[in-house]
């Protein structure tokens, strides 16, 4: 008892000091001398703190930041902590391909609005992901997806003849500039309401309530896309099934909670619908077949049992509506700022669209479609220049560790690729920054200006995984290919586009900040999937 009659409240304060910063320069001295990570190159401060990482994220900026990386320390940098990048197409192959040994990470875990709504998307387990993924595949059988063309064929229609209304510009023949991103969101999300929850949105008309939606989606990822990769973001994992989930859907702000309404009632709807079609036995030609349908009536082949319950679904039916929407409409909105700024290259595609097809109706899925070599081509170099998922990919190592490009990584480290990084690496695309279809078109030496060489094309898609790869890869991959070859042919068949010469949203600025100031490069902020603005054009009708 003498011994703390002489401890007193300052000797405590300074021994508590004494401690933390003990710690503080243990930690240090451990993370950028004797971590397993310590011999990759990076920031000082990077290896020091999460802080730099979480900075540029919460301001759409990682990928930015990640490809300055790479040009100051090759592909291979620790970023994290915890986090290295190797942007390669053999640690792609590695990290993602069946033997990785890695999972998702723990910031996919903060996206499910409860524990019971975890979708395909962000389940880090890789038992629970195997089984969603063959329920999944269901509802993009063959037969779901010729199903499926006749929503796109719909929406696509009237969301040209819709274009063809807008008003005339000056000279009367061209229409006013009109903004590609909104218009292109419309449509894309027009197609997910129709293949998704059984009704068209109708986003696309001009009466429409809904055209809010898109803005809504994009303020939730912009809300929570930089808390899951925060500091504290295990806090926040950590807590969800422990009342935060609770909490949320009590004080959440209005962008989560207006879009977790958006999706719910969309979901009651159509799961009315369907189990009146189920009472009422409907023969299965009376009955819509979207992809709601193909999900309620899942079951896992190797049990024999249904597929979801309707949390599921609801996480299921989130998860297309983001994925199905943002990506495609990322690249389509990309599509349409290279084409209204290369009158070249739209005008050679073009020719190939109408000298392929006799008439506007005959443009569906098909041969002639996939024998179009430079529609193709220039949808690969929009995906290139505008990856939809810019970053990385967060994936943790399990136990016994891998080996990636001759380095260990060990258990509970992450290790990924950074898309932007490759897709912009100037070993495999040489000018990266220059928008060119024919770098996808293998040709023979003396028609090197139609396009190039086999080993280059070769080398260019061997870095090339717009659709990730693996068992994670994208299941919708066949339908967005489709999607996107559509809504080109057939906006090319009936319109000329061209930029508004006095608006370059979309593009870079000459006195941005280091990584925006190209001004003929599409820009993106991250938000997990690419958020983006414009381009702004103008389209008149084709003779």
């Amino acid at each position: 008892m003498a011994i703390f009659e002489h401890i007193t409240y300052p000797n405590l304060l300074g021994l508590g000091a004494s401690l933390a910063l003990s710690y503080i320069l243990f930690t240090a001295i451990y993370r950028l001398y004797f971590h397993p990570l310590a011999k990759f190159p990076g920031p000082f401060w990077a290896r020091l703190s999460v802080f730099p990482s979480w900075w540029n994220t919460r301001y759409g900026d990682r990928h930015l930041w990640l490809y300055s990386l790479q040009e100051k320390y090759g592909p291979e940098f620790r970023y994290r902590p915890d986090s290295v990048l190797i942007n390669t197409p053999s640690a792609f192959k590695k990290v993602f391909g069946p033997t990785g040994n890695v999972r998702k990470s723990d910031y996919y875990r903060g996206w499910p609005r409860n524990v019971n709504a975890v979708n395909v998307w962000s389940t880090t387990s890789v038992e629970q992901h195997a089984r969603k993924r063959r329920v999944m595949n269901y509802a993009f059988s063959e037969a779901a997806m010729r199903s499926a063309e006749t929503f796109l064929h719909s929406n696509m229609d009237r969301w040209l003849e819709l274009l063809g209304q807008l008003p005339k510009g000056k000279d009367g023949e061209w229409s006013e500039s009109f903004n590609m991103c909104d218009w292109m969101n419309w449509l894309v999300f027009d197609i997910l309401g129709d293949l998704c929850f059984g009704k068209c949105f109708n986003m696309k008309e001009s009466d429409s309530e809904l055209r809010h939606i898109p803005e809504l989606m994009v303020s939730f990822l912009e809300l929570l896309h930089p808390v899951y990769f925060s500091p504290w973001s295990s806090l926040w994992v950590w807590a969800k099934p422990r009342g935060l989930d609770w909490l949320l859907e009590v004080a959440s702000p209005p962008s989560v909670t207006n879009w977790g309404n958006f999706v719910a009632g969309c979901l009651a709807r159509r799961t009315k619908v369907q189990e009146e079609n189920e009472k009422l036995e409907k023969p299965d030609s009376e009955v819509r077949k979207d992809f709601f349908y193909w999900l309620f009536k899942a079951v896992d082949p190797e049990t024999g049992k249904k597929g979801y319950d309707l949390n599921e679904l609801y996480g299921e039916c989130e998860v297309l509506t983001i994925a199905g929407s943002d990506t495609t409409s990322v690249v389509l909105s990309a599509a349409f700022f290279y084409l209204s700024r290369n009158p070249a290259v739209q005008e050679k595609l073009a020719q190939e669209i109408r000298s392929t097809f006799s008439s506007y109706d005959e443009i569906k899925s098909g041969a002639k479609i996939m024998s179009c070599k430079y529609l193709t081509a220039f949808l690969q170099e929009a995906l290139r220049m505008t990856p939809p998922v810019a970053a990385e990919p967060s994936r943790v190592v399990l136990p016994g560790g891998t080996t990636v490009a001759g380095h260990y990584i060990p258990e509970g480290n992450h290790v990924s690729v950074g898309m932007y990084c490759m897709n912009y690496h100037k070993d495999y695309f040489p000018e990266p920054f220059k928008f060119r279809p024919e770098r996808w078109i293998a040709t023979d030496r003396d028609n090197e200006s139609e396009g190039s060489s086999p080993d280059s094309v070769a080398l260019a898609e061997s870095a090339f995984y717009p659709f990730s790869f693996g068992s994670r890869g994208c299941v919708g991959k066949n339908l967005a290919w489709l999607e996107m070859r559509l809504v080109l042919a057939k906006s090319l068949y009936t319109y000329e586009f061209r930029q508004d010469a006095n608006n370059n949203l979309g593009g870079g600025d000459k006195n941005g900040k280091p990584g925006r100031q190209n001004e003929g490069q599409y820009q993106m902020w991250d938000i997990f999937v690419a958020n983006r603005k414009g381009p702004m054009v103008q389209l008149r009708k084709r003779d």
